[in-house]
């Protein structure tokens, strides 16, 4: 069972590859301002579709697997998944959805302003709980190897 799933994992990740490569491709064939910029808008469209479906894939094989293997984990594992909406509602909650500076073009709507806010302040967040957990871990494993 865990080999088919490793494939159909294994295919379908590189099906949403080649298709993120063809955007590209289309975009550079038709030309990045061309169109107002609809190979760039369709780039990013398909940039949050890829994060949705690596957060759904989490969720679902991360239940999934934990089911089958070890159905005590399910609680853990709604703890992170819990966690993790919590730090997106934060995220959005701080989003100032602010208009970008000296921007001359078309007028932004408030929606993608707090998207894109959103997006930022979740970079921001993952940046430092990265910092942090190196700082963490060489403090955790001097400690341990002292004694």
């Amino acid at each position: 069972m865990g080999n088919k799933i490793f494939n159909i994992v294994k295919y379908a990740s590189w099906g949403l590859l080649l298709v993120g490569v063809l955007l590209v491709v289309i975009g550079a064939i038709v030309g990045f301002e061309a169109n107002d910029a609809l190979a760039i808008d369709l780039m990013l469209y398909w940039a949050y579709a890829l994060i949705g479906i690596a957060l759904c894939a989490i969720v679902v094989l991360g239940l999934f697997l934990a089911a089958k293997n070890n159905p005590a984990q399910l609680k853990t594992i709604g703890i992170v998944v819990g966690g993790g909406v919590v730090l997106v509602l934060i995220a959005w909650l701080l989003a100032p959805a602010s208009a970008p500076l000296a921007y001359n073009g078309p007028a932004v709507s408030h929606s993608d302003l707090v998207l894109t806010d959103t997006m930022l302040n979740l970079t921001y967040f993952s940046f430092c709980a990265a910092i942090l957990a190196v700082i963490f871990s060489s403090v955790w494993n001097s400690i341990r190897s002292k004694k």
